[in-house]
C-alpha cells in the first residue's frame, strides 16, 4: 500500500469541512477538571521541546517511582459529562499513584480534533497521549513514525482485554493502542413511541420500513439524523452494504482480492436504499446541516420527535448525560434489520471504539504507558458501563443493566465485526467515503456516481 503522508491526512481532514482548533481554549490537570470541562476544550502542547523518541520497544530508565517530576498531556474526546467524570478519575487513581507525575486533561470535540492532532503532528507538537480510532487514520501516523511501538507492552497485559477489542486497533499485526471503548452500532429507538402505535421489534428490513411508513403517518420523524460532519450517515450506510453484500464485498475492494471493487451491487443498491429513505422523509429536512457532536439529532430523538437514531456505543453516555430519565425509561436498542434473500446476516456487525496511543516523541513511555494502561483497565472499565454506559475493551467487568447487556451481548455474538469504513480505509479514501454518502444523503448524486469515485480513488490508493 502506498505511504500516506501527514500533508495528505492533513487535506483529506480538512475537506470534510473540519476546522482547526485555534486558541482559546484551555488545559487542566484531572483533579482541576469541573463539569465545565466537558464543554469543548483546546490547548497549546506541553511547553518545553520534545526529545527524540526511544527506540521501538525500549524502555526509559527513569520510572515514576524515582521522584523525578514530570508532565504528561493527554489529548481525548470524552467530552460529555460522564464519559470525562471517568476519564479524570482513573487520571486521578494514576496521580495518587505517582504524585511526581502531572497529567495534563485537554478534552476535544470529535472531529475538531482529528484535524488538531494531524496539525499538531505534522508540526511536532504532538501530546504525549492521543486518542484514536486504528485504522487507516492511525496509520498514516505510524507510517511517518509518530506512534510509539507498545507491542511487547501490550503483549505482557493482554488477557485483560478482549481479544475483538484489540484487534480493532492493530496495525499490521502489531499493538500500538490499548483500547477504552469497544461496543457495536445498534439502532436505538423509543420504546414510548413504538408502545403508542403498536409497534414489534423488526428484525428485517422490510419490517422496519413498515414500521417507519406507520410512524411517520403518526407525525414523527423515522429516524433522527444530523450529518453535517458526514459519518452519522456513514454507518447507515456501511450497514446497508453489510446486509446487502455480507462483509466480503467490502474487503476484496480493499484489498484488491478477487475482482473486488467500491462498485460492487452492494454498495450501489446501499446508496438506492439510503436516497430511498431520504426521498420517503425518513430522515429529517436538512439532515445533512444538522450537527450530531453538538446534539441537534439527539435531542430530536430525546424529545420524542424522532423515533429511531443510528449511532455508536458512545450514544448511550450521550443519552445517560444528556437526558438520564429518557435512558432509563425509554431507550431501547436492537440490531440493524437483515434484508432477506442476500449475503448479510446479523451476526455480522458495524462496531467500533476508542484506544490510547502514545507519541514516538514521549520523553516518558514508561509513564505513558502505566497511565493509559489505568485509563483502560478493569477498574476504568467498570466505571464507564456503570456511569457513563460505555462498554470498554477490557474483561471481567459486570454489566449493570439490561440495555448494556443487550449491548455486550451483540459484541459477544457477532461472528465478525466491521470497523467504520471511515477508520479502516486509508485517510484520503476514508474522507472520500464520508463526502460521497453526505452527497447521497443530500440527493446531489447517484449511487453510482458514488461508487465510481471511490473505485477511482481506490485504484491510486491501494493498488500496490
Amino acid at each position: 500500500m502506498k505511504k500516506r503522508s501527514l500533508a495528505l491526512l492533513l487535506a483529506a481532514a480538512m475537506v470534510t469541512g473540519l476546522t482547526a482548533c485555534g486558541g482559546g481554549g484551555s488545559e487542566t490537570t484531572a483533579a482541576e477538571t469541573t463539569k465545565a470541562a466537558a464543554a469543548e476544550t483546546t490547548a497549546a502542547p506541553a511547553e518545553g521541546e520534545k526529545s527524540d523518541a526511544p527506540a521501538e520497544g525500549e524502555k526509559s530508565d527513569a520510572p515514576a517511582a524515582d521522584g523525578e517530576e514530570i508532565t504528561l498531556t493527554v489529548w481525548h474526546i470524552a467530552i460529555d459529562e460522564t464519559r470525562h467524570q471517568t476519564v479524570t478519575n482513573a487520571m486521578n487513581r494514576f496521580m495518587e499513584k505517582y504524585p511526581n507525575v502531572k497529567v495534563v486533561d485537554v478534552p476535544n470535540e470529535n472531529d475538531p480534533y482529528k484535524t488538531k492532532l494531524a496539525t499538531a503532528m505534522a508540526a511536532g507538537e504532538e501530546p504525549d497521549i492521543f486518542v484514536s480510532w486504528g485504522g487507516g487514520w492511525l496509520e498514516s501516523f505510524i507510517d511517518e513514525g509518530k506512534v510509539l511501538d507498545i507491542d511487547d507492552r501490550v503483549k505482557e497485559i493482554a488477557d485483560e482485554y478482549y481479544p475483538a477489542a484489540l484487534s480493532l486497533f492493530q496495525i499490521k499485526g502489531k499493538n500500538y493502542s490499548l483500547p477504552y471503548s469497544c461496543g457495536p452500532v445498534p439502532v436505538y429507538y423509543n420504546k414510548q413511541i413504538y408502545a403508542d402505535l403498536g409497534l414489534e421489534v423488526p428484525t428485517t428490513i422490510e419490517e422496519f420500513e413498515a414500521n417507519c411508513d406507520k410512524i411517520k403517518e403518526a407525525g414523527i420523524i423515522p429516524l433522527a439524523l444530523g450529518n453535517s460532519s458526514q459519518w452519522p450517515a456513514a454507518l447507515t450506510f456501511t450497514y446497508l452494504s453489510m446486509r446487502e453484500g455480507g462483509t466480503q464485498p467490502f474487503l476484496d475492494a480493499y484489498n484488491r482480492e478477487n475482482g473486488g471493487t467500491f462498485e460492487h451491487e452492494s454498495f450501489i443498491k446501499a446508496g438506492a436504499r439510503l436516497q430511498d429513505w431520504v426521498k420517503k422523509g425518513y430522515y429529517p429536512e436538512g439532515c445533512n446541516g444538522i450537527n450530531y457532536d453538538t446534539g441537534g439529532s439527539r435531542m430530536l430523538f430525546y424529545n420524542g420527535m424522532a423515533a429511531h437514531i443510528v449511532q455508536t456505543n458512545g450514544m448511550f453516555s450521550n443519552c445517560r448525560s444528556e437526558a438520564p430519565e429518557f435512558y432509563e425509561n425509554n431507550l431501547g436498542i436492537f440490531g440493524f434489520p437483515v434484508i432477506e434473500g442476500t449475503d448479510g446476516n446479523a451476526k455480522q456487525i458495524l462496531g467500533g471504539g476508542n484506544a490510547y496511543s502514545i507519541s514516538a516523541s514521549c520523553e516518558h513511555p514508561d509513564e505513558a504507558f502505566e497511565l493509559i494502561h489505568m485509563l483502560t483497565d478493569k477498574e476504568f472499565g467498570q466505571e464507564s458501563v456503570d456511569i457513563a454506559g460505555v462498554i470498554s475493551g477490557v474483561k471481567g467487568v459486570t454489566m449493570p443493566n439490561e440495555l448494556t447487556k443487550a449491548a455486550d451481548e451483540f459484541i459477544q455474538n457477532a461472528e465478525y465485526i466491521q470497523n467504520f469504513y471511515d477508520q479502516f480505509l486509508p485517510t484520503d479514501l476514508g474522507a472520500l467515503h464520508k463526502q460521497t454518502t453526505y452527497d447521497l444523503v443530500g440527493l446531489e448524486c447517484t449511487p453510482e456516481e458514488a461508487a465510481a469515485k471511490m473505485e477511482e480513488l481506490a485504484k491510486q490508493t491501494l493498488d500496490k
